[in-house]
């Protein structure tokens, strides 16, 4: 998950690089930087939980929650310690050398 996020940073800013010209590396930094908040705020599982959502309240069940000892994936606080902090970290690191 971290590897893909930093990847999908990485092509969002060289295509905003590539529009708009200027540095890739201050672009990278603010894209790698949304892109964890994004992750932080969602939890990780959010997104893809909510497009179920319609089909179980059509099939009359409830929301979709994590199971706390499912053992599968990350959980909120893992995506943000693991994925979302480290992305945010580097993308400062990039911003701030821009």
């Amino acid at each position: 998950m971290l590897v893909f996020s930093a990847a999908a940073g990485l092509v969002a800013a060289g295509l905003w690089s590539a529009v708009q010209g200027g540095g890739f590396r201050s672009k990278a930094g603010i894209a790698l930087m949304v892109l964890a908040g994004l992750l932080s705020l969602t939890g990780g599982t959010a997104l893809s939980r909510a497009t179920t959502l319609e089909t179980r309240a059509f099939l009359g069940m409830g929301p979709d929650f994590e199971e706390p000892a499912s053992g599968e994936g990350l959980t909120a606080l893992g995506v943000f310690l693991f994925v979302s902090l480290p992305l945010f970290l580097v993308g400062g690191l990039l911003f701030g050398r821009g």
